[in-house]
């Protein structure tokens, strides 16, 4: 009688280990999981970050200025050129040391748009995509090389989706400047410009298991509008 509980303290601690068995794998790979997830959407905000960064540095230029580099080059000479000094503020000022863009697989684009009247009538640069791209059109391709495709992120149509807010019409019973009378919430000639980022992210543990969840690398992809002034329609002049 007196052995009983001997035994019946080994079949619990016993229990316990092949619990423990059981479960420690799966908190395993949740810890895991969360470290990737949680590197991945740094990374995101990172480039989001530095996509909004660069999109203020090319809202405040001329994108008609094209000059070539000084001796220095690009990103480091005081002469400007509209596109590469922009993606300069992305790969070459330091603004975010935690961004290292690959030149065989990632890319920076810039888009400048001139609307009148809400709709899109220049895109440029003008070379038949209206995209500049940084790194060789490598925003056409997947993270292994394969082509995704040739029609920008952003269309004409989806800009002027975008940029062009609703108007609200006021009515009785509101506050109005006039019963049902429209007024616009944003002006109809403006001029904008887009900072893309695309961005291979790989896996910081790379493990098999993670792999058939979460591709590897992680195709991630950051953009950022601002009004851009001098791309905006100038006024025809008077006869």
């Amino acid at each position: 009688m007196k052995r009983e509980p001997e035994k019946s303290a080994k079949k619990t601690s016993g229990q316990s280990f092949v619990e423990l068995a059981i479960v420690l794998p799966l908190l395993l790979f949740l810890l895991v999981s969360f470290v990737e997830v949680g590197a991945i959407i740094y990374h995101y905000l990172s480039m989001l970050d530095v996509a909004r960064e660069a999109a203020r540095f090319a809202s405040e230029h001329d994108p008609d200025i094209l000059e070539g580099p000084g001796a220095l080059g690009y990103c480091e000479d005081d002469e400007l050129h509209f596109f590469q000094d922009t993606a300069c503020v992305i790969v070459g000022s330091g603004f975010n040391p935690d961004i290292t863009l690959n030149p065989a697989t990632d890319d920076v684009t810039i888009s400048v748009f001139t609307i009148a009247g809400n709709v899109v009538t220049e895109r440029r640069p003008d070379d038949g995509d209206g995209v500049w791209s940084l790194y060789g059109e490598n925003w056409t391709r997947n993270c292994d090389g394969t082509l995704r495709s040739t029609t920008p992120f952003f269309q004409n149509s989806d800009v002027q989706n975008i940029l062009n807010l609703p108007t609200p019409t006021y009515g009785p019973g509101t506050p109005t400047p006039g019963a049902g009378t429209s007024v616009p919430s944003a002006p109809t000639d403006k001029g904008s410009v887009l900072v893309e980022v695309y961005y291979c992210h790989e896996q910081l543990l790379n493990l098999p298991l993670l792999k058939n969840l979460i591709p590897n690398p992680v195709p991630l992809h950051a953009y950022a509008f601002m009004p851009a002034p001098a791309a905006a329609p100038t006024p025809t002049p008077l006869p």
